[in-house]
């Protein structure tokens, strides 16, 4: 009897001494291998393939140091919060020190060198019994690297941290930034214009740059070619026809490498009303000669669009809108990293993109219309409420991308010379011109360098500005200046989750299911079980069978 004891004694020392080993050899592995399960569809809680590039990739060590208070508890769980994301980023990186410091532990020289970098105190409201105290605490981070410091002065939360986080590396480790222009000259939409929506666009173009890119304005009417430091020109909703020198100068900069985002407006409309006519800008042979074919149309969609307030008296409507395009997201291209992450985006008053095979050119379609998607031709009225012409409906792309390198569309042709309009009184006069020819220093580039070009069928989403359209308008900018490298990280801010429209025999279906199947259901199960237990009853009596059932 002893024996079995001793016997069981150590057989129980030895799973105990076992178990221990494997705990220890688990935390041991954990401690050097991070894994982390991430369930949700876009792997919100996890970083972004384009965070582990970036932090892989440093060159040299970047420090991120946060400096939080330790009270209050709401500020001390923001902090935690915040720990974890960094924890991950260390994770990825061997090249990243962090450093977590409580700036009640610093004395009073250090909190005001703090205060020189840009990190102050901030007030934030603390409920306690029966009131409500203000208190002055630190949330903030720094982002070193190479003598280089960049300030995120408020973090309240991790709903934006990656974003935030990795842009402020890439700007930090970037040694040169790169320029965007904007064409002007054509009435097209100015970025530095004093209206609010303009500079909500700007300040959101500054705060996505972070200093990775530099923003100017490019007018080509001199005839001058594109200087040579801008990276990515917008030609954003042009009123008035290019000249062909224009289009030479844009074309060469395309032909030298440079990338390239039209936004095209079909329409132009008769002022304050909602009466639109074709508009020409001179774009579209060329356009087309790349592998892009935007349509002389309208495009609208009878299935997914936006709707319209409309005012009549003290009352207001929300009235349907066929020609506010809405793309939802089984309409996107799953593959292009501009869309890959969208929820939806309403185009207004857009026209046809049609992508062409071109030899060495990859075309996308970024978005579509839905199969209910329609044309119109000819001068619109574009009031809401006005009946609408019935067309054949089918798919329309109203959004395209090329990459590759592209055959000039001056291959063949002489450099146009400079228009510059001149009268005897030195005023500029439409009737007669001069021919300036600057060309004799110039020759003509006929096979472009690898690069991209997206074409837009209306510059309309930049005058109504929402999240989604912002997203789709800067995704399309940091594609074009600097790949793939943040778009990533931005997508996984979009939280929007439209409802799919479906039909109405659709609707009818899932309400008739809901309210009457259901009922029958619970009929037929209680029929069957009737009809099981008489047919059960019946067999007992005939047979003698013993049975349970009640």
């Amino acid at each position: 009897m002893a024996d079995k004891r001793i016997k069981y004694g150590a057989n129980t020392a030895i799973f105990i001494v076992l178990i221990f080993g494997i705990l220890v050899l688990v935390n041991f592995l954990s401690s050097r291998q991070f894994l982390r399960l991430d369930l949700t569809e876009d792997k919100r809680y996890t970083v972004s393939n384009a965070t582990k590039d970036v932090i892989r990739n440093l060159d040299d060590i970047v420090t991120i140091t946060t400096y939080f208070s330790s009270e209050p508890a709401r500020v001390a769980q923001i902090h935690r919060d915040i720990r974890d994301v960094l924890d991950e980023y260390n994770a990825f990186s061997k090249r990243l020190q962090i450093d977590y410091v409580d700036p009640v532990d610093l004395d009073d020289g250090e909190k005001q060198e703090l205060r020189f970098k840009g990190i102050q105190e901030v007030q934030i409201n603390v409920p306690g019994k029966d009131k409500l105290e203000i208190a002055n605490v630190f949330m903030a981070i720094s982002v070193g690297y190479s003598g280089k410091e960049e300030v995120l002065p408020i973090v309240q939360s991790t709903a934006n941290l990656e974003y935030e986080l990795t842009s402020t590396i890439v700007k930090v480790t970037t040694k040169e930034a790169k320029t965007v222009g904007f064409l002007t000259g054509h009435n097209e939409f100015d970025i530095n214009a004093q209206e609010q929506l303009n500079q909500h666009l700007r300040q959101l173009l500054d705060k996505n740059a972070q200093g990775q890119y530099n923003i100017t304005t490019v007018d080509l009417q001199a005839g001058e070619a594109v200087d040579p430091s801008v990276t990515t020109l917008v030609v954003a909703g042009p009123k008035q026809v290019l000249t062909e020198r224009e289009k030479y100068e844009i074309d060469q900069f395309i032909m030298r490498g440079g990338r390239a985002l039209f936004l095209i407006d079909p329409i132009t409309m008769q002022a304050r009303t909602l009466q639109g006519a074709p508009l020409a800008t001179g774009l579209n042979d060329m356009l087309e000669h790349y592998g892009v074919k935007l349509g002389n149309n309208l495009v609208g969609d009878r299935r997914f669009h936006d709707s319209v307030q409309l005012q009549q008296g003290n009352m207001t409507f929300i009235q349907p809108y066929i020609y506010f395009v809405k793309v939802i997201k089984p309409n996107f291209s799953k593959e292009h990293a501009v869309t890959n992450q969208l929820e939806e985006l309403t185009l207004p008053w857009t026209s046809s993109v049609d992508i062409l095979t071109k030899e060495g050119v990859i075309g996308t379609a970024l978005a579509k219309t839905s199969e209910f998607g329609q044309s119109f031709q000819g001068a619109y009225n574009l009031m809401p409420g006005t009946p609408i012409p019935q067309t054949e409906s089918q798919v329309y792309s109203v959004a395209g991308s090329l990459e590759g390198q592209f055959k000039s569309f001056y291959a063949d042709k002489e450099i146009p010379s400079t228009e510059t309009p001149v009268t005897t009184d030195g005023e500029n006069d439409s009737d007669t011109s001069d021919q300036i020819d600057n060309t004799d220093d110039r020759t003509t580039i006929t096979v472009s360098a690898e690069t991209q070009i997206i074409v837009v069928g209306t510059a309309e989403l930049l005058t109504r500005l929402n999240r989604n359209s912002a997203d789709f308008f800067l995704n399309c900018i940091d594609w074009l200046t600097l790949g793939d490298t943040l778009i990533g990280i931005r997508s996984h801010t979009i939280t929007d989750r439209p409802l799919v429209e479906t039909s109405e025999l659709a609707k009818n279906s899932i309400k008739y299911i809901c309210t009457i199947g259901i009922s029958l259901l619970v009929i037929l199960f209680g029929l069957i079980r009737y009809f099981i237990k008489g047919r059960v009853r019946r067999l007992v009596e005939t047979q003698g069978v013993p049975t349970a059932i009640d």
